[in-house]
């Protein structure tokens, strides 16, 4: 980091703009990766936050980064099943896999252990600090910033949005769903057993409540906002409005006859996504790029993978010898895929509910997934042992594309398998490049022959783990 000519300008390498989940971890792995990185945070931590509830999926991507004996240690809860009154009027106890558990974390807490850990990998922090409109010039990026000891002005040559929904680089975006809004507030609750992790459907929307680290509860409710007009609501008779969803509710109505912990906020909680969000000297992540609907309940997960994808994107267009195509080609198609995998998701959720299908709320978002042909009765499969002397290829659908991957710490083109039995291409199984393998399938050889070829490339074991792969998904075939 260098002072300019004026003491009240900054120059650095990458300016990072919000430290939420989403700045935080692409400002430290960008720290890690050598880069000058100047994070901008508008609010003083710990600062309050929605957004508490993770998903199990986040525990991999914890345990990668080191966090796990923080965040283990920080308080915080594990919960292992959930209260839902959603496809009918049934409450039913839906529990995750044995051995898996969610993440709820107190978000001020949680928002500090990944600022600290940007700050140990030599990210300057600048905080608080509001940062205003950038502007782009032929030499890079000019941003104003005031800070309590007056206004300073930061030059980047690249600029990384983690701004949330406020988006400070503006632009337009695609809605993914209807407009939604969120009422919420928090319950103190220490005084008696608090409502486990409860989601129940409503007439015109739907419920989700659970309990947080500090004692509290937290409650919050995602209708239309037509539905806060017909109402009549106004700022004013916020907590009146909340109150009436939650005395018409089976799992959370305990929670209307008490006067809440916090003022009754709300905020706007429409999907949407960003159709440009990275170019060769900009990136924007988490919110800034895309906003998924709240049933998801995947919004910080997908925060901190859009940081790590961002990370390795920003690393390699900044690389003199970097391929900058394949770098933006695999944010945008990243993104992208994530953001069409979720509103599948969303819309096949929202297509269970039964009860109030005809209703506005439930009719606009409800996508039912297509319905599976008749069951047809499995095939015997033999074991592969049994195929060892039969000669064995590819499915003729089988392709190999180029494709962008992550390869050590950028991003380049890397050939990959397609198939209309993957959803997505496979480039690497195991850590292994698949396409090798998959071009020793392309003659007459047997499946033992096959092995051997590949065996001098990776271990035995391996070699079958991956013909074990193909061969369940019908892309390891066997010839007459």
């Amino acid at each position: 980091m260098s002072v300019g000519a004026h003491p009240s300008t900054i120059d650095t390498e990458i300016c990072v703009l919000g430290a939420g989940p989403a700045g935080a971890l692409c400002a430290r792995r960008l720290g890690e990766l050598g880069h000058r990185v100047l994070l901008v945070e508008r609010h003083p931590f710990p600062r309050p936050h929605v957004g508490e509830a993770l998903t199990p999926a986040v525990w991999p991507l914890l345990d990668s980064l080191g966090l796990l004996p923080a965040v283990r240690g920080a308080g915080f809860l594990t919960p292992t099943w959930s209260s839902v009154r959603w496809a009918d009027e049934q409450v039913r106890r839906v529990r995750l896999p044995a051995g898996t558990c969610g993440l709820t974390v107190c978000r001020g807490r949680f928002d500090q252990l990944l600022l600290d850990t940007a700050r140990a990998a030599g990210v300057t922090v600048l905080q608080p600090a509001r940062a205003h409109r950038p502007d782009r010039r032929a030499e890079g990026w000019e941003v104003p910033v005031t800070t309590p000891d007056g206004a300073r002005l930061l030059r980047a040559r690249f600029l990384v949005d983690a701004t949330g929904r406020s988006r400070i680089l503006g632009g337009r975006v695609t809605r993914t769903g209807p407009r939604t809004v969120a009422l919420y507030a928090a319950w103190q609750v220490e005084t008696r057993p608090s409502p486990p992790t409860c989601l129940e459907a409503g007439p015109h929307g739907w419920l989700w409540g659970t309990p947080l680290p500090n004692g509290a509860y937290r409650a919050m409710a995602f209708t239309d906002p037509e539905q806060l007009h017909r109402s009549g609501v106004r700022r004013s008779s916020l907590a009146g409005f909340l109150r009436s969803l939650l005395d018409g509710s089976e799992l959370l109505r305990g929670l209307a006859g008490e006067r809440p912990a916090s003022a009754v906020a709300v905020c706007d909680a429409t999907g949407y996504h960003d159709p440009d969000p990275v170019a060769e000297d900009r990136i924007s992540l988490g919110e800034a790029a895309f906003a998924l609907d709240p049933l998801s309940s995947s919004g910080v997960d997908k925060a901190l993978q859009t940081a790590m994808a961002g990370a390795v994107t920003v690393h390699t267009l900044l690389d003199p010898g970097g391929d900058r195509k394949a770098a933006l080609a695999y944010y945008r198609d990243s993104q992208l895929s994530s953001v069409e995998q979720h509103a599948r998701w969303t819309g096949g959720h929202y297509a269970e509910h039964l009860p109030h299908r005809g209703n506005s709320f439930w009719r606009r978002r409800a996508r039912p997934l297509p319905a599976p042909g008749p069951a047809a009765s499995p095939a015997p499969r033999t074991s592969l042992a049994a195929l060892m002397h039969r000669r064995v290829r590819l499915a003729p659908a089988g392709r190999l594309t180029s494709t962008p991957c992550v390869v050590g710490d950028q991003v380049a083109l890397r050939p990959a398998l397609t198939h209309p039995a993957l959803p997505q291409p496979v480039a690497y199984l195991g850590g292994h490049a698949l396409a090798p393998l998959a071009e020793a399938l392309r003659g007459e050889h047997t499946l033992a022959e096959a092995l051997r070829a590949w065996g001098r490339t990776l271990p035995a074991e391996q070699a079958l783990a991956v013909a074990a792969w193909l061969y369940e998904r019908d892309l390891l075939v066997l010839q007459p």
